[in-house]
């Protein structure tokens, strides 16, 4: 795939407002990099001129999560969130690892962080080689420190992984039931672009929770996850 041809004809498209087509070239491109964050920006904007404000959502929400320094996906976020999704349910907190993730990511995304890590590995290496074969004098302050800075990079590095259990009502609405089942009792309605977390998943329907704490199951073809999906490329 030709990578800046498809961006070039996808944002050619997105100009010329064909929007549901820009969407389709966007999607082919998310498929195959799907931890690109601009990608999920730009869908983010096309599904928000197609008055899909729950598919926008769901991919602004991604895009913050993949580059938290997105200052206009945060702004496009919370203008679909204060004014086109009014009705949407109590926003779910985020988790401690979650919220260090993203202040972490903020500084550097975890590519970086993981080749920090190799570099002082690679030295610890050294260090540890050079004490026991060629300089035995040398102070194991040296060998130490190093290997105690790529532990510490090696938990940063964990840590930065983008990372989510959230979920966003895509569809129009979304019932909540007591049971994974049609026929359990409806406890209660969502509306597009409400917000929840994951905590398990079953044959087509998710068990979700509220920021609120209220529990239901969901059908989970009425929701998109924002942790991206797995890459498609061969």
């Amino acid at each position: 795939m030709d990578v800046k041809a498809s961006l070039d004809s996808a944002q050619a498209l997105y100009d010329s407002g064909k929007y549901t087509e820009a969407v389709l070239r966007y999607k082919e491109l998310e498929n195959v990099y799907p931890m690109d964050g601009d990608i999920a920006y730009n869908l983010g904007n096309c599904f928000t001129r197609l008055g899909q404000f729950g598919e926008a959502r769901l991919h602004f929400e991604r895009s913050l999560l993949l580059d938290p320094n997105n200052a206009d996906a945060t702004h496009n976020l919370e203008y679909i969130v204060q004014m086109k999704l009014s009705d949407a349910v109590i926003e779910p907190a985020d988790s401690l690892f979650q919220w260090l993730g993203s202040i972490i990511r903020s500084l550097a995304v975890s590519e970086i962080w993981l080749q920090l890590l190799m570099i002082t590995l690679l030295i610890s290496i050294i260090l540890l080689v050079v004490r026991r074969w060629i300089k035995p004098n040398l102070s194991w302050r040296w060998p130490f420190t190093s290997t105690l800075i790529s532990i510490i990079l090696a938990s940063i590095f964990w840590i930065s992984v983008p990372n989510s259990d959230k979920v966003i009502v895509t569809s129009n609405s979304s019932y909540g039931y007591s049971e994974p089942s049609k026929n359990s009792k409806r406890i209660l309605l969502l509306s597009e672009g409400s917000a929840a977390r994951l905590r398990k998943s079953s044959e087509g329907w998710f068990f979700l929770e509220l920021g609120d704490g209220r529990l239901a199951w969901f059908e989970a073809a009425q929701w998109g996850r924002v942790l991206p999906p797995e890459s498609t490329l061969p």
